[in-house]
């Protein structure tokens, strides 16, 4: 008896969703008139073509675009950061460096002790 039922549960599914795939559901006039009401109270309001927006230029459209004095103070910052860090970076971050390279690497600007040739 319980075999029975469990070889029911499948069919009985089955024939559910095959209903449900056959039915066709719309929305009706009155909601899509609602929503399109709905969406023209929201919409952005049109320009006249013929309007044009100044942009700012210069110095003030720059710190506009970057955001402001404050944006430029963080951007300031972390170039002064950077820069220390690339030309004297604490011992910690070689240790670090090396531990995940597996070896120690050094990079030198100049090909030799001499760089200018101002020795012999």
């Amino acid at each position: 008896m319980n075999n029975d039922v469990n070889a029911q549960v499948p069919d009985a599914l089955d024939q559910l969703f095959a209903q449900a795939r056959a039915e066709q559901h719309e929305p009706g006039d009155d909601l899509m008139a609602r929503i399109m009401a709905d969406a023209m109270r929201n919409a952005p309001k049109q320009t006249s073509p013929t309007s044009t927006v100044k942009l700012p230029s210069g110095i003030r459209g720059f710190l506009a675009a970057l955001g402001g004095w404050p944006a430029l103070g963080g951007l300031a910052m972390a170039t002064v950061a950077g820069l220390w860090i690339g030309i004297s970076p604490p011992d910690s971050l070689n240790d670090f460096a090396a531990s995940v390279l597996g070896e120690r690497v050094t990079v030198s600007l100049f090909p030799d002790d001499d760089p200018f040739g101002l020795e012999g």
